[in-house]
């Protein structure tokens, strides 16, 4: 990985982990995780598509808007169901299980569907990389938990939907070079798919009736943080390799819990320490793998 691609990828980790910490202050305050995926996706996509009107299309536009407009509305369906299911557990077994089992599927698929030639030092960065969840994992966080089985069973199918966009996005990447493109032709999928979810929960109208101003401030806070957290990760993937630059974004788990715990006084420990710690070693290692 070059310097080019480590800046990128850290760049949307960031943005990324700032993002998940407004889906988790949705979840908290029980707002409607479907009208916050639309303002999510809508503003970001609103500032794409602006910028969208002096950009030039690529050549193979229209394969890479299949894919783009598969990641998108992939992508919606997985963050409303991540937020149905921290609604239901803390973001201290959510997002290291998600973190531990993403990532996993990403590199596999990676290998496989990309032909991505990975290194010794680099699979030992991929193996610290998945230890740094593990350590956030306590059997003592059962009691605290909603409903550990429904939340467990969302942030599964979260996962699962959340691994298929990247790969998509990935795959688009690959054949249109393009990131604004893909980009804008996303978060327009997520839009739609987004206020599909919501005319399916209440109907449009019904929905719309119950926001406040606080869903409007966080939703434009969230499509905002989205833009360039999804901006700065296709940057990096643009040429780097997805089973490396996902596994290290996967880092930003690491930004909600320590904002959690400071926010809403959520459990920690002396391993969530540790994690951190090595963390800054795991990404190190793939660095300069």
């Amino acid at each position: 990985m070059d310097t080019t691609v480590l800046l990128w990828t850290l760049a949307a980790t960031g943005f990324a982990g700032l993002q998940l910490f407004c889906s988790k202050i949705v979840a908290h305050e029980r707002r409607d995780g479907a009208f916050q995926g639309i303002m999510m996706y809508g503003v970001s996509g609103i500032i794409a598509g602006l910028l969208l009107i002096v950009h030039a299309w690529p050549s193979e536009w229209l394969i890479a808007g299949l894919f783009a407009l598969g990641a998108g509305g992939i992508h919606s369906f997985g963050n409303y169901i991540r937020i149905e299911s921290l609604k239901n557990i803390e973001s201290v077994i959510y997002f290291p299980i998600n973190k531990v089992l993403g990532p996993l599927a990403v590199v596999i698929a990676g290998v496989l569907l990309f032909h991505d030639a990975l290194t010794a030092r680099e699979y030992i960065g991929i193996a610290l990389s998945l230890t740094v969840p593990l350590l956030l994992l306590s059997a003592a966080e059962h009691h605290r938990q909603e409903n550990l089985r429904a939340g467990l069973i969302f942030l599964v199918q979260s996962t699962l939907l959340t691994s298929v966009s990247i790969l998509l996005e990935k795959a688009g990447l690959v054949r249109s070079q393009d990131v604004l493109y893909m980009l804008g032709v996303s978060q327009l999928a997520g839009t739609l798919c987004s206020m599909f979810i919501l005319g399916r929960q209440r109907g449009i109208r019904s929905s719309v009736s119950h926001i406040d101003r606080r869903d409007v401030v966080l939703g434009l806070v969230s499509g905002t943080l989205g833009f360039f957290a999804t901006y700065t990760l296709m940057q990096a993937l643009l040429t780097g390799l997805v089973s490396i630059v996902y596994v290290i974004v996967a880092h930003y788990i690491l930004i909600p819990i320590v904002l959690s715990v400071w926010w809403y006084g959520e459990h920690i420990n002396i391993r969530k320490t540790v994690a951190i710690v090595l963390s800054l070693v795991a990404i190190s290692v793939l660095y300069s793998g």
